[in-house]
């Protein structure tokens, strides 16, 4: 009678008999027994079911078999002339695993089945095995290893993504860093700082400021509504399409040329980009922008004034032929401009009220990189659902 470890349910159905079946020409199996005869037994009742067997009598042949040729499905006497079956399971767990292995005893004890299991084999069987039993554990055990191997095989895939994705989002952290500017940045008749954090490894906010060859200072505050490595792509898209823009009469056209680059991208990620978009002349103190549903800007006046923006225009993507206006204002010796994303609002709820004045010890701050840090403080050490930036213009 044989023993129940291990041993597959006896009622399959019609088509996974004929799935096994048909596959058995291409799956081959190994028969290690030194009962020769018994061993003949078995490789004749699986051929006559379409399966094909080789055979081996003691270990050591098993082992040039296995050197060999690759099989599906080993059927391994526990009590080998030259060593144990145990010895030789543990062995072909590690160097064939993609090998199952049912163990056949002499012997109906439940520890020596339990023992099997324990090592890796797939079932044991207790001699003398019926036709029929044979026939029905081959069957069963060349199934699921069939479905371990197709899961094994999607993990791998998994695997694969995951570290094609990870690779794909240091590429992309690495690009955003690169092209954030130094901060500050102090030079003659002007000061610009910003305080950066991102909620994610890859941010949607972005920042720049160059000067342009005119001697005017181009100044911008982006924010893809949007994370991962499409607002990164965005983000830089819409960088590179910015810095396009030269001179101060073609701000708008900036932001439209931004906007019929990234289009494509930004309907099929369902994102927008808001954008404060400017340039300033240190000479001048004249400071010209497009707010394109940003927002969130503050003129400081001195230590004790403070003014919003009045032109606003709709975000990047949410319309197709939106206009973008061109705002204007004069920044005197020691006035601030100050600019943050909306993530900020998660630090200091207060700022959401356009009307609030921005806390004293910010406003007095000695420098623009002062200013950004306390406004900012608290972004480094806390989690955040949302990108922190902050960003400084102050004219010296």
């Amino acid at each position: 009678m044989g023993s129940d470890y291990g041993s597959p349910s006896l009622e399959l159905s019609l088509s996974t008999l004929l799935l096994v079946s048909s596959a058995g020409g291409s799956q081959r199996l190994l028969i290690v027994d030194d009962e020769q005869a018994l061993a003949k037994s078995m490789e004749r009742t699986l051929r006559s079911r379409g399966f094909e067997s080789d055979l081996a009598f003691t270990a050591a042949e098993a082992r040039s078999r296995f050197e060999a040729a690759d099989y599906a499905l080993a059927l391994l006497d526990v009590r080998l002339p030259d060593e144990s079956g145990y010895g030789l399971l543990e062995e072909l767990r590690k160097v064939r695993p993609d090998t199952a292995v049912v163990m056949i005893s002499g012997v109906d004890d439940p520890e020596l089945g339990k023992a099997a299991l324990e090592h890796g084999a797939y079932g044991y069987l207790v001699k003398p095995v019926g036709a029929t039993q044979l026939y029905l554990v081959v069957v069963n055990t060349l199934q699921r290893r069939t479905l371990e191997l197709e899961h094994r095989g999607s993990l791998q895939r998994l695997e694969s993504m995951l570290r094609e994705r990870a690779e794909q989002m240091e590429r992309a952290v690495e690009l955003q860093a690169g092209m954030l500017p130094v901060s500050p940045l102090k030079q003659d008749g002007f000061e610009v700082a910003a305080n950066f954090k991102a909620s994610r490894e890859i941010s949607g906010d972005f920042y720049d400021w160059y000067r342009q060859d005119t001697g005017e200072l181009v100044f911008t505050l982006g924010d893809v509504m949007g994370k991962g490595l499409p607002a990164a792509l965005m983000m830089a898209t819409a960088r590179a399409a910015l810095r396009g823009s030269v001179g101060m009469e073609q701000l708008d056209a900036g932001i439209k040329r931004a906007g019929d680059v990234m289009a494509a991208a930004l309907e099929v990620n369902h994102a927008y980009v808001t954008v404060f978009h400017s340039v300033f002349d240190p000479r001048s103190g004249e400071l010209r922008y497009v707010d394109a549903g940003h927002g969130h800007a503050r003129l400081l006046r001195g230590v004790t004034g403070q003014e919003t923006l009045p032109v606003r225009s709709a975000p990047i993507g949410i319309f197709p032929d939106s206009q973008y206006g061109v705002g204007s204002v004069t920044m005197n010796p020691g006035d601030t401009l100050v600019v943050f994303s909306d993530g900020l609002l998660d630090l200091r709820p207060d700022l959401a009220t356009k009307d609030v004045l921005l806390p004293y010890e910010a406003r007095r701050s000695g420098s623009a990189q002062e200013l950004v840090d306390i406004l900012a403080q608290g972004s480094q050490t806390r989690e955040l659902f949302d990108d922190v930036t902050v960003l400084a213009l102050r004219r010296l």
